[in-house]
C-alpha cells in the first residue's frame, strides 16, 4: 500500500516572501525539481527490472495523471523501454448513467467507462498484440473511433504505460502481474494556510478543475462547482481501494501553484457570479443528461460555495501565468 508522508503545507506569508525578479523563478525551479525528481526515480527504479511490462496509474480529478504518465512514458522510453500511453478517459460511454438525487449524472463511476473494451484492450496490448483505442471528445462528449493508423503495440520488450480514475482498478491492473508492473496513485496532498486554512487538498483539485473546465471543456465555474458533489462521492468509493493497490505514492501539489491557479480560478468564478447576477449564465454541461431536466443541480449551494471561495481566493498573490515551465504540470489545466 502507498503512504501518504508528503503532505505539503505551505502559508500565504510563505508564498508572498518567494515573490521578486530574482526569488520567484528559483522557487517555481525548486518546486518543479522536486516533482521532476520523483517521476526519475519511478522511472530508474521501473527500469531495473527488465521483466516490467506495465504503469498503471490512478488518482482522483485535476491529480495532474495525464502529464505525469506522458512525462513517465517518455523517461521510460528516454531509458531505452519503448512506453505507450493509454488513457482511459478515451473509454467513456454515455449511456446506463446513474444520478444522485440532485439529478447529477455520475461520469466519475467506473460504470461509466466501456470497462470491458477497456480491459481487453490493456491485456492484448500486454500480450504484444496491437490495438486501436477510441477517443473520447470531451467538448461534444462522444466517442470517436480512431483512423487504422493510429493503432499501435508495446511489442515483446516495451511498456505500457495505463491512465485513469480507475487505473488502478483490478479489472484493469489484474491484466498484469504484481511482479510485472507498477502501481502508482498521483493526487496533490497539502494545504494553503492565511491565519485559518484557506484551501486543502480536495479544494486544491477543484480550483484545478475549474481553471481547466473554463478553458478546454465549456464549463463555467459554477457549474464545476455544482457538479463538485457528485464528483467527490464517486471519488470516496474508489479512493481507498486504489490507494491500498498502489505501491507508490506521487504529490502533485507544487509549492508555488496557489499563485498561477487561485488567481485564475477566482477570475473564473467573478465571471461566472457576475453572469448570474445579469440572468446570463449558461446551463450547466454535465447537467444536460440529467433526468431531471433542469440547468443546475443545486444552484443556491454552487453559488454559496463559490462566494467563499472568493473571499479565500482574494488573499492569494497573483502572479503571470507565464511563469509557468512549459513542461509543467500545471499546464494540463492552464495550458491552451
Amino acid at each position: 500500500m502507498a503512504e501518504l508522508n508528503d503532505k505539503l503545507d505551505i502559508t500565504v506569508e510563505e508564498l508572498e516572501e518567494h515573490l521578486g525578479e530574482k526569488k520567484l523563478p528559483e522557487f517555481i525551479h525548486d518546486c518543479e525539481k522536486t516533482f521532476v525528481s520523483r517521476t526519475d526515480a519511478i522511472v530508474e527504479e521501473f527500469c531495473a527490472d527488465k521483466s516490467k511490462r506495465a504503469v498503471f496509474v490512478s488518482g482522483p480529478t485535476s491529480s495532474g495523471k495525464t502529464t505525469f504518465t506522458m512525462r513517465l512514458a517518455a523517461g521510460l522510453s528516454a531509458h531505452g523501454r519503448k512506453a505507450e500511453f493509454l488513457s482511459l478517459d478515451d473509454y467513456y460511454q454515455m449511456c446506463a448513467l446513474k444520478y444522485d438525487r440532485d439529478g447529477r449524472p455520475d461520469f466519475e463511476t467506473i460504470d461509466s467507462l466501456d470497462i470491458d473494451r477497456a480491459a481487453a484492450d490493456v491485456a492484448d496490448l500486454i500480450a504484444g498484440k496491437k490495438v486501436k483505442p477510441p477517443r473520447f471528445n470531451f467538448m461534444t462528449r462522444q466517442i470517436e473511433e480512431r483512423d487504422d493508423s493510429e493503432a499501435f503495440s508495446i511489442g515483446e520488450d516495451g511498456v505500457l504505460v495505463v491512465e485513469g480514475l480507475h487505473g488502478l482498478s483490478e479489472k484493469i491492473a489484474g491484466a498484469a502481474s504484481a511482479e510485472h508492473s507498477t502501481k502508482v496513485f498521483i493526487m496533490p496532498y497539502g494545504n494553503v494556510f492565511c491565519d485559518t486554512k484557506l484551501m486543502d487538498s480536495e479544494e486544491i483539485r477543484m480550483l484545478r478543475r475549474i481553471v481547466r473546465d473554463s478553458r478546454h471543456r465549456g464549463a463555467s465555474a459554477v457549474a464545476t462547482v455544482d457538479y463538485w458533489p457528485m464528483i467527490a462521492r464517486s471519488e470516496e468509493a474508489y479512493y481507498q481501494d486504489y490507494l491500498t493497490r498502489a505501491d507508490i505514492h506521487v504529490n502533485s501539489f507544487l509549492g508555488y501553484e496557489s499563485l498561477i491557479i487561485a488567481p485564475l480560478a477566482l477570475h473564473d468564478i467573478n465571471e461566472s457570479l457576475e453572469l448570474t447576477k445579469n440572468g446570463k449564465l449558461p446551463p450547466s454541461i454535465f447537467m444536460r443528461q440529467s433526468e431531471k431536466n433542469r440547468p443546475y443541480a443545486d444552484l443556491s449551494a454552487a453559488l454559496d460555495k463559490c462566494s467563499r471561495l472568493v473571499r479565500h481566493l482574494e488573499k492569494i498573490p497573483v502572479v503571470d501565468p507565464a511563469h509557468v515551465p512549459t513542461e509543467s504540470i500545471l499546464n494540463e489545466f492552464i495550458g491552451s
